[in-house]
């Protein structure tokens, strides 16, 4: 009967203990099956497009068996970088074009110091009269516009030496007297520089074409007796000869000593001692003697001779 007893608890016991266990199992049941039907799969998830924005960076998905939980990561909006402003291109400056100086080339009429039409005699008389200091005005002028062209053939530093040099020239030639005329044929002459009648065109000499950058007038009276042109045409006849002497071998100052050789003489060559003294290295003491004296500009003036002038070292200034 005890026995019996015992036995009934020990049934009850576990009868109650089934229940409350099957009442749970019935429970967690119902809550699994509240749970929403579009719950993620934790072993394999498939990825999700993003279609919400185009600026969700990512989608995080958390999944329990209880809930999902899906958490949005919004990258910043990014921002629009400014255009950039167009820049104009640098102007490039265009290149100087390369011209000759207007120094080298003398157009014809610009060298004529008498209007065209003035006679010969008239030229003459009053080209005798001028003072030493319009004389030297006149000088000054050719070698201002003929300087690039001297400077290259004759190798002056300044022009300053050129314009002594041939202040220096016209002293030992006529003592700066603009309407001298000396010889005939070849060695005929007129000006403050004696330039001679071979040194113009259409005469039965030989052209001096070598001295394209300066003008060469034709030989007439009018041009002849001008004291402006025949200037003009004595530097010219000189840088005839300061070529010749360059091609026979010559070098500084002895362009300048045998260049006057060939304007005294016609030839470059086979000049004694003496006359290279007496008339080339005459010639630079009284170009010296203007440059070192301060008299290129003022009414002083020298000549052959004068005892004023320091013959020691003749192209010492040159």
């Amino acid at each position: 009967m005890r026995k019996s007893k015992i036995v009934v608890l020990i049934v009850s016991v576990l009868s109650l203990f089934a229940g409350t266990l099957l009442f749970g199992l019935i429970m967690v049941h119902a809550s699994t099956s509240t749970a929403p039907s579009t719950s993620i799969a934790k072993s394999n998830p498939t990825p999700t497009k993003n279609v919400l924005s185009p600026h969700v960076k990512s989608i995080d998905v958390e999944t329990t068996k209880q809930k999902v939980t899906m958490k949005l990561v919004i990258a910043p909006k990014p921002t629009r970088a400014p255009a950039a402003k167009p820049t104009a291109a640098p102007s490039v400056p265009t290149a100087p074009v390369a011209t000759q100086p207007a120094s080298v080339q003398s157009s014809s009429g610009s060298d004529r110091y008498y209007s065209i039409g003035t006679s010969a005699a008239t030229m003459k008389a009053d080209a005798a009269n001028l003072s030493k200091q319009q004389v030297k005005i006149l000088i000054e002028s050719q070698v201002n516009k003929n300087w690039a062209v001297i400077q290259s053939k004759l190798g002056f530093s300044t022009e300053a030496q050129a314009y002594a040099f041939f202040l220096g020239m016209a002293s030992r030639e006529s003592t700066l007297n603009a309407g001298l005329e000396t010889g005939s044929g070849a060695s005929h002459s007129y000006g403050a520089i004696q330039a001679s009648e071979t040194a113009y065109s259409g005469t039965s000499y030989p052209l001096e074409s070598d001295v394209p950058q300066m003008t060469i007038y034709a030989f007439t009276p009018e041009n002849y007796y001008d004291p402006g042109i025949a200037i003009h045409m004595g530097i010219r006849h000189l840088l005839h000869f300061s070529n010749q002497a360059r091609a026979a071998g010559y070098s500084g100052t002895n362009i300048l000593r045998y260049a006057l050789i060939g304007y005294n003489t016609g030839w470059v060559t086979n000049a004694s001692a003496g006359l290279l003294q007496s008339y080339s290295d005459e010639i630079g003491a009284l170009s010296g003697w203007y440059l070192t004296n301060g008299h290129l500009y003022d009414s002083q003036f020298t000549w052959t001779g004068s005892s004023a002038v320091n013959r020691s070292s003749p192209w010492s200034w040159y």
